[in-house]
């Protein structure tokens, strides 16, 4: 586990946590051969069903972000605006959490920002298209394309409403490569939806040597609210 300095990181003194963000997800499983994920984090108890270990992957365009500076509440973005998109990659752990071996990201502050908590995020190229009925995208790793094609079905209230029931709630510990880990507070999810999804996930990484498909049935989530937390 790598020693932590117990001064905060310079990107955090500028853009101080707790963050409230503003996103939108789409919300995916997949099959990942446990075998070159257990080689390359080999300290990780990962969950492992017939040699291979579930992930759960989102899918995400982030569209505001308050923080702090000094004594001042601030802004990035708005509800109209798109911020950054990213895809988050966590493998399901044998005591109930998670382990992140990747996140991508399109935007060089949350990657600042992500490197400070110890998320190994990395800069990508990535498209995310949201359509009424429809969502798209495609995250690039050097030659090798992710690629995600979702139909979204049914109305989206009836669903948030449901799952607004649970909120505001904790989620984690979301654990991270170098022994750190953290927890998220989703504050709210008015819009839900389930989604037809066909894709594949397909990264220049040791842990998965090869393309994998992703599960046919996802969850959308429009205006979600969650809260970060200081590392």
């Amino acid at each position: 586990m790598q020693e932590q300095s117990a001064q905060p990181a310079p990107i955090l003194k500028e853009y101080t946590p707790p963050y409230d963000m503003l996103s939108d997800m789409l919300f995916v499983l997949a099959l990942c051969p446990t075998g070159p994920l257990q080689r390359t984090f080999p300290a990780q108890p990962f969950l492992s069903l017939a040699g291979r270990t579930p992930l759960l992957m989102w899918y995400s365009r982030v569209r505001e972000i308050k923080y702090w500076h000094e004594e001042e509440r601030r802004q990035l973005g708005d509800e109209n605006s798109i911020l950054y998109n990213e895809l988050n990659v966590l493998a399901l752990l044998r005591q109930r959490a998670l382990f992140v071996p990747a996140i991508y990201a399109t935007s060089d502050l949350t990657i600042q920002i992500g490197h400070a908590y110890g998320m190994p995020k990395q800069k990508t190229a990535m498209s995310l298209e949201v359509g009424r009925k429809r969502l798209t995208s495609i995250v690039c790793d050097g030659k090798r394309e992710s690629t995600l094609t979702a139909r979204l079905l049914g109305p989206t209230r009836p669903l948030g409403r449901l799952l607004s029931r649970f909120w505001p709630r904790w989620v984690g510990p979301i654990c991270f490569p170098d022994g750190r880990e953290t927890r998220a507070l989703i504050q709210a999810t008015p819009c839900a939806q389930p989604a037809w999804v066909r894709g594949r996930l397909c990264v220049k990484a040791p842990w998965l040597p090869t393309p994998i498909s992703l599960l046919p049935i996802g969850l959308y989530l429009a205006d979600q609210c969650m809260t970060l937390p200081p590392p």
